[in-house]
């Protein structure tokens, strides 16, 4: 499955390159900060401790309003429990404009997280305890909301600040915590190019 995950992953980022090659649109940017939890409410289990995450991404609109896209991101989680994470994530997501200015956005899609473990792990080969891997690999579904305000307008593009709220549901991160939700609260800033 992992090895599917990064060929398809792989196959998007060059189909993403051609469809900006051939689309009017080109490439937008995302930069995101914010704060990362989390939670297994569904098992009277509460992960405490908000912790920082940073992402950046592209993003390829595939209609001429710029409304409709796909966005590829990388980002990176902190966490002295859970261990620090480094994640990709590929969002097909939807941005209607109201009022010329505000920006409303939803969005899902699918992503891969390793996890790297707080301290040195052991497994159980049927007789004894050895060390295991120090990483994880984990499937992520994420579902974004998003609301931003058009502010800046240059000759080239414009800028617009956001906040966001994105759940995603963790797939294999132990067999007693799968799903587990983590959420992200983000404030970012978006670059759109007017060309």
């Amino acid at each position: 499955m992992k090895l599917n995950l990064i060929i398809f992953l792989t196959s998007f980022g060059f189909a993403l390159t051609g469809a900006a090659q051939q689309n009017a649109k080109p490439l937008g940017f995302d930069a995101a900060a914010g704060v990362q939890t989390y939670y297994a409410p569904f098992l009277k289990a509460e992960v405490v401790g908000v912790q920082p995450v940073v992402m950046a991404g592209v993003h390829q609109p595939i209609n001429l309003k710029n409304t409709i896209g796909l966005s590829l991101r990388l980002g990176y989680n902190k966490h002295p429990k859970q261990g620090d994470a480094l994640f990709t994530q590929l969002l097909f997501q939807y941005n209607p404009v109201i009022a010329k200015r505000i920006e409303l956005g939803i969005g899902t899609g699918v992503g891969y997280q390793f996890s790297f473990y707080p301290s040195a792990p052991l497994k159980w080969n049927g007789s004894e305890w050895i060390e295991g891997k120090g990483s994880k690999g984990i499937l992520q579904l994420p579902v974004l909301a998003s609301v931003g305000y058009k502010s800046i307008h240059t000759k080239t593009g414009s800028i617009t600040p956001y906040l966001a709220y994105q759940l995603n549901v963790l797939l294999g991160y132990t067999p007693d915590l799968s799903p587990l939700p983590s959420s992200y609260f983000l404030l970012g800033v978006k670059y759109s190019s007017k060309k």
